[in-house]
């Protein structure tokens, strides 16, 4: 797909807003689930303070409540013993929550409320393990403890945004207003297909369409940002080259980005294994060794990025190696596609936990960090691919797409597109046309 306008794209996600949105924002309730991948564990510092009369959705109790922000070194059981709890309520109430929630997940900086009663005993414990969900364990009529979630209603709004780059697309998503969060999720579309720390030039243009979730304060009304929801479509448009990406559900219901003609946009390889600054060094039959002044070839690409940055794997695979391998240092090898391709990744720093000889890797999983064993002047990560057991440059490589759209799907993703592309052709003006354009998008 190229394009050749700015107005194609803007008029394009217009179009994309009106089909999906109706509007610039549409609202509807979504359901809420218990969801804090918060693994840290904690301590805990006091103060005590009366119960907030506004405090959302909860039940007003008689009682002061007790804060403990948690620290870094304890766990629950440890702020329950800094409560004076006695064993037999610390664990009744320990156990209580793991019927809804996992204790461990309670992570440093959090604020644990507890009320006690005239007896001196806990009578209620408040934790939110997300913006709008709040755990709270109480007795109950026979004086056991049990755990309720309170939770509030969350709003999904559908927005767009589109423009043009003067700097980067960091900058440009920055000054609409929105968050580093949207701005990976975007590159993340297209990340097989476009390098965004090297490839994006001035005068790019890009759009994308994407979900705003909130909650809503109850008794105050006001109105907070709770995270960004899913990215319905999106496009990236280059001086050489188009993107335009559709949000639809794979055979098992997970959402994937697919072209205008149903290919999936992920692809067998990432265009890089981690963020990096810049490329050191690059392929090469015969360059000077920067260590062991001789010419030798260079078969690889050296990523030059700071030490302990996260590197993850280029393809689907399973470890063939993982350890000391000569001037690589720290190395890890995976063999891809029953070992047409073979990937390594070395001078690494460390390797990522739980990983062996034979250990099956899915693509973008975290393998290791950047670092500097081995043979290495500096913090980088010398990438290197082999086909057939020959090394190539896998700057060149053009990797084959992913799975496309199930035939029996195929009819309602075409309903989805071609509503769009009809309503895009609808807009034609007199000083310029999309008819040819929407007629090569759709083959």
């Amino acid at each position: 797909m190229r394009y050749n306008h700015i107005k194609i794209f803007i008029i394009v996600f217009v179009g994309l807003a009106v089909i999906l949105g109706f509007s610039y924002f549409k609202s509807s309730e979504v359901k809420s689930g218990l969801n804090a991948p918060h693994p840290a564990i904690a301590s805990a510092e006091t103060i005590t303070h009366p119960e907030n009369a506004h405090e959302n959705s909860l039940s007003e109790p008689e009682f002061e409540f007790e804060s403990v922000r948690v620290r870094f070194g304890s766990t629950l059981a440890g702020v329950l013993d800094q409560s004076r709890a006695s064993n037999s309520e610390a664990n009744a109430i320990i156990s209580a929550m793991r019927t809804v929630y996992n204790p461990r997940k309670i992570k440093a900086g959090d604020v644990i409320r507890i009320a006690k009663d005239e007896k001196a005993r806990i009578a209620e414990l408040h934790y939110k393990p997300a913006t709008e969900l709040t755990i709270i364990i109480k007795r109950d009529l026979n004086d056991q403890f049990i755990a309720v979630v309170d939770s509030l209603p969350v709003v999904t709004d559908t927005g767009y945004i589109f423009g043009s780059l003067e700097t980067t697309v960091y900058d440009a998503v920055l000054e609409q207003g929105e968050s580093p969060e949207l701005i990976a999720a975007f590159t993340n579309v297209f990340q097989w297909d476009i390098d965004f720390f090297t490839e994006p030039r001035v005068g790019d243009q890009f759009a994308m369409i994407f979900e705003k979730q909130f909650v809503t304060d109850e008794n105050t009304g006001r109105r907070s940002f709770l995270r960004y929801g899913k990215i319905l479509a999106g496009a990236y448009l280059k001086q050489d080259s188009s993107y335009i990406a559709f949000n639809f559900p794979d055979e098992k219901g997970y959402s994937r980005f697919y072209d205008a003609q149903g290919n999936s946009f992920q692809k067998t390889f990432l265009k890089s294994p981690l963020n990096y600054s810049r490329i050191a060094s690059y392929f090469s039959r015969g360059r000077m060794h920067p260590i062991l002044k001789i010419v030798r070839p260079h078969t690889g690409v050296d990523y030059s990025a700071a030490r302990g940055t996260p590197i993850v794997a280029s393809a689907d695979g399973r470890i063939i190696h993982i350890g000391w391998l000569g001037g690589y240092g720290k190395c890890i090898k995976i063999s891809h596609k029953n070992g047409t391709f073979v990937t390594l990744y070395g001078h690494l720093s460390r390797f990522a936990a739980g990983l062996k000889v034979g250990s099956h890797i899915v693509q973008n999983q975290l393998i290791g960090y950047v670092g500097s064993t081995g043979l290495a002047t500096g913090p980088h990560l010398h990438y290197t691919m082999y086909r057939n057991g020959k090394a190539i440059d896998p700057l060149k490589l053009r990797p084959s797409s992913g799975k496309q759209i199930e035939a029996e799907k195929m009819a309602a993703f075409s309903t989805r597109r071609d509503a769009l592309l009809q309503q895009i052709g609808l807009l034609d003006h007199e000083d310029f046309s999309f008819s040819q354009q929407i007629a090569a998008i759709a083959r």
